[in-house]
């Protein structure tokens, strides 16, 4: 899907998590895709 972001980042309680959104630059973004961020993705944050 060309219009998937992926963002991964902590929540407020410091939770990393992993939220996919499509048309993230669209009039309306859905988030189709929220869970803790899973290992595969934990090279991405250094």
């Amino acid at each position: 899907m060309d219009d998937l972001t992926m963002n991964i980042g902590p929540a407020g309680d410091g939770t990393m998590l992993e939220i996919g959104v499509l048309d993230m630059e669209g009039d309306d973004p859905v988030v189709i895709h929220a869970m803790p961020l899973r290992p595969k993705f934990h090279r991405l944050l250094r």
